[in-house]
């Protein structure tokens, strides 16, 4: 079953086309793949030969390493889209990079503490009202229901509307993250009492930037949650199945609206956030979205000095599980419109829009809805109005705001886990792996001046030494050199974009 909004119609097939192939200049591109495989592309067209004295250095055939033993590594290239509007990544030397629009849309979401489990195809499933923390129904939970169903499509997910199945059984069922099924994973799990802002960065599957991305999450420094994250839900991987902790670049901010200073709420103004008051994490998140993975934008904020972002539901499995943790201060009234600390100074209040996004003037010319769904909760039958902003596992109450924050998408990640501004990393002497590294030179006698304005003046260059043939420099550590998981090859053959993947239900 497809969501219920999907622009493919006759009449737009031509628009929801795209070529997996294009020609340039004769020769074909694989736009799914721009490495063609090999993401050591950059020395596929050198050979180190029989005659090259550089072999001593680095060995015979194909390069693999600089001349200091320090490994190449490998470089992706991809980009993925709503709307026709392209975001750009890029992976060289472990950094992850990603560029795209500025001031693009986010909508406010936050975690229950709860997933929602799918039964799985030709599965028998628990019966309306089953109690389901009852231990005879453990194993039925285990084995037939699960948050993410990727052989059965789009038909994995089942609306809100459609509860039971023709039998009669639950076709989902929620579980607080506190669930037997989830056997103590989330035990130490810090309280979800944060939103996040999020917006949508890809289509399902999102084919020309897979080999990136699988590269990018099986690195060391993703799926690395930071407390603001964990406290909104980002850690429960049977909903995030993968992320990554991005920072903006120097120039780039995120940007609240506070309007006009009149009481007109359509006059609009963005202001720079300060995020060193306003604390700020942002991540890059792979969830599935109606049983298919997307690629998703999110952003994190709370404020050093008021709780406006934070709340927990004072009622449920989830909270009745958590509410004797630490801190027992919880607040349970949700603040419509949480305050922002500024880059001027000031701090003000976040007022959101009653429409989809700033940048979609028309939605509702090819039956997209356009206007806000104004509630949290299962996006399901949008642009129908009882739709939701995001997931069925997230607060009702907790209302999207939406467009009141932008956020500049021009990031990046260091892959290793590890800062460039560690004074060992990058060392020349990683590759042998000792202090001390011996280089061999020409032997002689450098620096004598043999320009006529010094000689005429008998000048003698103070630098002037006789360099003997070995000399040995010493380091003040070893750093191992910056490495790389290898991720499993993926076949992109299988993700030819059609109409499931071009004209897609995305948001914003």
């Amino acid at each position: 079953m497809k969501p219920v909004y999907n622009c493919c119609s006759l009449a737009l097939l031509l628009c929801c086309s795209f070529a997996v192939h294009a020609d340039t200049a004769g020769s074909k591109i694989n736009l799914m793949d721009l490495t063609e495989g090999d993401p050591f592309f950059y020395t596929s067209d050198q050979n180190v030969g029989e005659d090259d004295k550089q072999q001593v250095l680095i060995g015979k055939g194909r390069p693999q390493m600089t001349h200091s033993r320090i490994p190449h590594l490998p470089v992706y290239f991809g980009y993925f889209s709503t709307n026709y509007t392209y975001r750009f990544v890029t992976i060289a030397e472990q950094v992850f990079t990603m560029i795209g629009e500025g001031k693009h849309g986010l909508w406010r979401v936050q975690e229950k503490g709860t997933v929602r489990a799918y039964l799985k195809k030709g599965m028998p499933g628990l019966a309306e009202g089953a109690d389901l923390d009852a231990a005879e129904n453990q194993d039925v939970i285990s084995r037939n229901y699960s948050t993410y169903l990727p052989d059965e499509s789009w038909d994995g997910y089942k609306y809100p509307d459609q509860p039971l199945n023709k039998n009669g059984e639950l076709n989902f069922i929620d579980l607080p993250i506190t669930h037997a099924v989830f056997k103590q994973k989330y035990a130490e799990h810090e309280k979800i009492d944060l939103p996040n802002f999020f917006c949508t960065m890809s289509g399902a599957v999102f084919p020309y930037a897979q080999q990136a991305l699988n590269f990018a999450f099986r690195q060391p420094g993703a799926n690395q949650v930071s407390p603001l994250g964990q406290r909104a839900g980002l850690a429960i991987c049977e909903m995030y199945t993968n992320v990554i902790r991005l920072s903006h670049m120097p120039d780039a901010r995120s940007w609240v609206n506070t309007g006009q200073g009149d009481q007109n709420p359509l006059h609009v103004r963005w202001q720079a956030i300060d995020t060193t008051q306003t604390d700020a994490e942002y991540y890059l998140v792979e969830r599935p979205f109606f049983n298919k993975p997307y690629l998703f934008m999110v952003a994190v904020f709370n404020n050093k000095d008021n709780p406006d972002f934070q709340y927990i539901r004072s009622e449920g499995a989830y909270f009745n599980a958590v509410k004797n943790r630490p801190p027992t201060q919880d607040k349970h009234e949700v603040t419509a419109q949480p305050r922002f600390h500024l880059e001027d100074g000031s701090m003000k209040k976040g007022i959101g829009l009653p429409l989809y996004g700033v940048h979609h003037p028309d939605r509702k010319s090819y039956g997209a809805g356009g206007a806000c769904p104004m509630k949290g909760g299962d996006w399901g039958r949008y642009p129908a109005t009882t739709g939701g902003s995001g997931w069925p596992t997230q607060y009702e109450e907790v209302t999207p705001m939406c467009d009141a924050v932008l956020v500049d998408i021009k990031f990046y990640t260091n892959l290793d886990g590890k800062n460039w501004n560690d004074e060992g990393k990058y060392l020349a002497n990683a590759g042998v792996g000792e202090k001390q590294m011996q280089y061999t030179v020409e032997p002689g006698d450098y620096g004598k001046f043999t320009d006529p304005y010094n000689t005429g003046k008998k000048l003698q260059n103070p630098d002037q030494q006789n360099i003997p043939e070995h000399l040995t420099v010493t380091y003040p550590s070893v750093s191992p050199p910056v490495s790389y998981v290898k991720a499993p090859s993926v076949d992109t053959s299988r993700m030819a974009p059609g109409k499931e993947t071009t004209c897609r239900p995305v948001r914003h």
